[in-house]
């Protein structure tokens, strides 16, 4: 009897762990823990309707054959987002629609204050029968009406978004391109975030583009992101990386507005002060801080994410005098109750290059101002005496 009892107690146990709550958006948003980026034990069945969402869908990074796509919902139709559904798992492989009542199921996290669901399981209950239009525009109009939107939301609309790279294109480890397109009537930039093209794309400045997808106002910055990008010409602009130091750098970025960034690259000679981000092997990145004087190191300038080989890795250290071609940006971020303190720091802009200098090779490159450096396929060339050379000073054959 006790065997028997013992065995009725682990099964009810076990039952009691793998239960479902069934509740509704403004319940699970209760539910939400405190402490943000905790989640909870329990599992959630959420029912409503969806009422914000970009409309793209992107595979799983954990399995292709699923789709995943991320939204908001809310206990009735319309547009508050009460519950955000964050890359979850589609039944199928089409995109959820405003005004679609679905189930979401998994655990609620506190995500910076936002209930979220993360990865969870998508069951559509109904369709919403939805109209949506593709309106042509220039990066400048694009710019124009995502300033219309409210801050964190996406238009009704598809936007097919044309205009030329005011940047290099950085490419994500997924294959995915980040850039800016030009608008010369604007201080607003706008961004292809995160966007799938053909295999194999590669992209430069300068080059003719076409971004389509849900407009979307990130704290400010219009961009298309998860959306789809394709290559309309390639050009062949000549790019003078402009020579400064660290603290000429920084007074640069101090004329940005609050997350702005330049059109113009930027060649910046200092020595590594500190590591801010060890190198990733999975992305093939480092972030560390630059300086003018190691004796009086000022942790102005972050070199983020700046692209680097493996077999590099370890010429980035501090002391090193090295060399980061990239545009210059201001990342600001304003004071939370988390963070009683504002952030504001001059950064080169993610997938700079690095070259390594000794002090006989900085003395040369000074002199040396008539190099001309080009962006080929979204990587820095040097030309100079004739021949081609990589950032690193690789020579091309």
């Amino acid at each position: 009897m006790k065997k028997i009892f013992s065995f009725a107690a682990a099964l009810v146990a076990a039952m009691t762990m793998n239960a479902q709550t069934a509740v509704t958006c403004a319940e699970a948003a209760a539910a939400m823990p405190a402490q943000s980026g905790s989640e909870t034990e329990d599992v959630y069945i959420v029912t409503g309707y969806i009422t914000n969402t970009n409309g793209a869908i992107s595979p799983s990074r954990t399995d292709a054959s699923i789709d995943q796509q991320t939204f908001y919902m809310d206990d009735v139709k319309g547009t508050k987002k009460t519950l955000q559904g964050y890359w979850c798992n589609l039944p199928g492989h089409e995109a959820l629609n405003i005004g679609d009542k679905i189930t979401l199921t998994g655990k609620i996290l506190n995500y910076n204050n936002t209930p979220e669901i993360k990865n969870g399981d998508v069951v559509i209950l109904e369709r919403a029968s939805v109209s949506i239009d593709t309106i042509a525009a220039t990066a400048c109009e694009a710019i124009e009406e995502g300033g219309s939107l409210n801050d964190l939301d996406y238009s009704d609309d598809v936007f097919e978004v044309t205009g030329r790279l005011s940047g290099p294109d950085n490419v994500n480890s997924y294959g995915q391109h980040t850039c800016d397109l030009a608008c010369a009537e604007s201080d607003v930039i706008f961004e292809a975030y995160n966007c799938t093209g053909e295999e194999g794309l590669e992209l430069g400045m300068g080059d003719s583009v076409k971004v389509t997808g849900k407009l979307y106002n990130y704290h400010g910055k219009i961009e298309i992101s998860n959306g789809k990008i394709e290559l309309i010409e390639k050009s062949q602009v000549e790019i003078v990386a402009i020579e400064v130091n660290v603290s000429e750098a920084v007074a640069v970025v101090s004329l940005l507005p609050e997350n702005g960034k330049t059109n113009d690259i930027y060649a910046i000679t200092g020595y590594v002060d500190s590591i801010a981000i060890e190198y990733s092997e999975q992305y093939g990145n480092i972030s560390f801080f630059m300086t003018d004087d190691m004796a009086a190191p000022t942790y102005d300038l972050e070199a983020y994410r700046v692209k680097l080989e493996a077999a590099d890795a370890d010429k980035v250290y501090v002391g090193a005098k090295v060399k980061v071609t990239a545009q210059l940006q201001r990342y600001y971020k304003a004071a939370t109750d988390e963070q009683p303190v504002a952030i504001d720091l001059a950064e080169t802009v993610a997938g700079g290059e690095i070259e390594f200098l000794s002090e006989d090779a900085v003395d040369n490159i000074q002199t040396e101002q008539n190099a001309t450096k080009r962006l080929e396929n979204g990587k820095l060339i040097i030309y100079r005496n004739g021949a081609r050379y990589t950032a690193t000073g690789t020579q091309i054959r």
